[in-house]
Parts: C-alpha cells; structure tokens; sequence
C-alpha cells in the first residue's frame, strides 16, 4: 500500500490499491522520531471504498400501495471481517 500524512490534520492515510481474494491482507509499519508514544492514542481507523465487493444500487423507491417515489438515498459501508493495533 501507499501512505501519506497530512500535517494540517495529524493524519496518516494508508491506501491498498487492490483487496481481492490474492490480496486480502496487510500492515503498515512506521518509524518517527520521539519517545512520547501517547500522542499517537487514541487511535481512529476508518475503512472506505469505491466500490463494493459484490456491487448493489437501489435506483428508486416506490410505494406499494400509491405507486408514488419515495425519497432516499444509499449509504455504503465497508466493515472488515477483522483488524489488529498492537
């Protein structure tokens, strides 16, 4: 994967191009500078993607009784099967 830090938040980023059934796994590792390991807690690690795994897209709603639209909108979550911090 790829990484980069962006000062102005504090975030490190960390990017895998492809996670497919080769490619199912990783880790980063890093390096800095310093002996104050509490700057780096707490930890907050989000996951996202462009596309899913096995790709849905609810295009319109309809009531069944009325036939009229139903507003909406899709919310996509990618959820890790499992994920370590040590």
């Amino acid at each position: 994967g790829q990484f980069k830090h962006d000062p102005n938040t504090g975030m490190m980023c960390w990017h895998q191009d492809v996670i497919d059934a080769n490619n199912s796994s990783g880790s980063l590792e890093f390096s800095i500078a310093g002996s104050d390991e509490d700057v780096f807690f707490p930890v907050q690690i989000a996951f996202s993607s462009q596309s899913l795994m096995c790709p849905i897209e609810i295009t319109s709603l309809t009531n069944a009784q009325s036939g009229a639209p139903i507003p909406n909108n899709m919310t996509v979550r990618v959820v890790p099967e499992s994920y370590q911090c040590v």
